[in-house]
């Protein structure tokens, strides 16, 4: 190798201790792209036309594309052996191929989409640090659990997917709170563009959480950003839509609304009037569907249970949220549903304060991303006793099976705690009560609890 390839490489080097190893660069991957490109196509160009016809560089073969190379070359070396050896996390243990590239872990979450149970097999063997309005609504969660009972009466005594029907339920209580009107799944009884689409966004986020630098890729590629651009010019004419025509009562948009048009309604306002509508969907939709499922689940496993929260339901002279909330055993079934089936089993993200963290005899650097996996912390032994067990009694009259309280954030907590939080309960307990009250639930004919968790693909 010549002084020219051992310049180049060393300017890759440089350029990933000096540039890259600071600050957030995934947003802008086609950027840098699309410099290397035009530095590539301007060194070969310069070649090709003989401008540089007498000094010394020329006269070697494809010198333009040779030093592009030789300079990623480098930018890679240091990725990999800054990542292997000096990064501020090389402290905490984990399997090494972790360490060099998020692609190990998308590898995990490729297999079937259970991340969590493969995030919690790496704690098991490396330890904890691994590297890697109410009131308001309830008329409207009333008129959908009703929408939802019509369904089921309609298949009383034959299979019916719940799954299924809790999604629609689900969507139609957050297309209301939203967008001002339902998607009118219930009533139709199929998907509809929006959530089609939305699952397949969530399937994708979840396959490549971890390679963030893909997204902007995505959205600006023609044909594959079709799908993309066509979402996002959907949910722009819902809220326009929603701007338009205010609905008789409030609802969870109505805040945020107001707060963007006090603003100075920039583009990035819009964009974030957009997002907030999508996030407000996706966040109160699938988990509470999950959840909904989950439980009934169990209860079809369990029939004394069942049998149980029917007795204490039946009690009741109504089922309000004010009655309902009252119900312990309710809330203790949904906990320890929440406890052994969390909405978000991977956990969320969080950003370490620049001063850095310390945890017992653990600390974690400043400006550091960490997640804290529900489903691993969930189960854990010294949290929980008989942790992967199904024991709703843990909640009420045996507390003694619950090591550490703190522990269960099923919402998250702090500043970032869920503030669909008493609605998801209100949804979870209204449509238990009213379909325990009316029917009993058992699984399908051949339908195996297995066949339950082997399909349970929630990221």
């Amino acid at each position: 190798m010549d002084t020219l390839w051992i310049l180049a490489f060393s300017s890759g080097v440089a350029t990933h201790l000096l540039l890259y190893r600071s600050g957030e660069w995934d947003i802008k991957a086609p950027s840098i792209v699309k410099i290397y490109t035009l530095l590539g196509a301007t060194l070969v160009y310069l070649e090709r036309a003989g401008l540089l016809d007498g000094f010394p560089i020329n006269t070697r073969p494809k010198w333009g594309i040779a030093v592009i190379l030789y300079h990623i070359f480098g930018v890679y070396a240091s990725m990999l052996f800054y990542r292997a050896f000096w990064h501020r996390l090389c402290g905490f243990p984990g399997p090494f191929l972790a360490r060099l590239s998020n692609f190990y872990v998308t590898s995990l979450s490729a297999k079937r989409l259970h991340l969590y149970e493969e995030v919690q097999k790496l704690h098991q063997q490396y330890g904890d640090y691994v590297r890697l309005a109410l009131r308001d609504y309830e008329p409207r969660v009333s008129h959908y659990a009703e929408q939802l009972l019509e369904a089921v009466r309609k298949n009383v005594g034959k299979p019916m997917d719940m799954a299924k029907w809790f999604n629609y339920y689900s969507f139609d209580v957050m297309g209301d709170l939203s967008f001002g009107k339902s998607f009118n799944m219930l009533v139709g009884g199929k998907d509809t563009y929006f959530s089609t689409q939305l699952h397949a966004d969530m399937k994708s986020i979840g396959l490549f959480s971890h390679l963030t630098w893909l997204f902007p890729f995505f959205k600006r590629i023609p044909i594959l950003n079709s799908d993309y651009l066509k979402f996002w010019d959907w949910v722009g004419g819902r809220v326009e839509e929603r701007i338009k025509n205010d609905p008789d009562r409030p609802d969870v948009f109505s805040w945020i609304l107001d707060a963007f048009q006090n603003g100075p309604k920039t583009k990035q306002d819009h964009l974030d009037l957009h997002g907030d509508a999508y996030l407000i969907i996706v966040a109160g939709s699938d988990t509470t569907a999950a959840t909904l499922t989950n439980l009934f689940f169990h209860l079809a496993a369990d029939h004394t249970w069942q049998a149980k929260l029917q007795e204490e339901l039946d009690a009741l002279p109504e089922l309000t949220q004010e009655k309902l909330t009252g119900v312990k055993l309710l809330d203790a079934l949904i906990n320890e549903t929440l406890r052994l089936h969390p909405a978000v089993p991977s956990g969320t993200q969080r950003l370490t304060p620049p001063e850095g963290l310390q945890i017992g005899d653990k600390y974690i650097p400043g400006d550091v991303m960490v997640c804290i996996p529900t489903h691993t912390l969930f189960r854990d032994e010294r949290a929980f006793v008989r942790p992967n067990e199904f024991l709703p009694e843990r909640w009420m009259t045996q507390p003694e099976l619950v090591k550490d309280a703190s522990v269960f954030i099923p919402f998250n907590a702090g500043p970032y705690s869920c503030v669909g939080k008493q609605l998801a309960l209100m949804e979870l307990r209204r449509v238990t009560a009213e379909i325990l009250t009316r029917y009993d639930v058992e699984f399908a004919q051949g339908q195996t609890t297995k066949d339950f968790l082997d399909g349970y693909n929630t990221i």
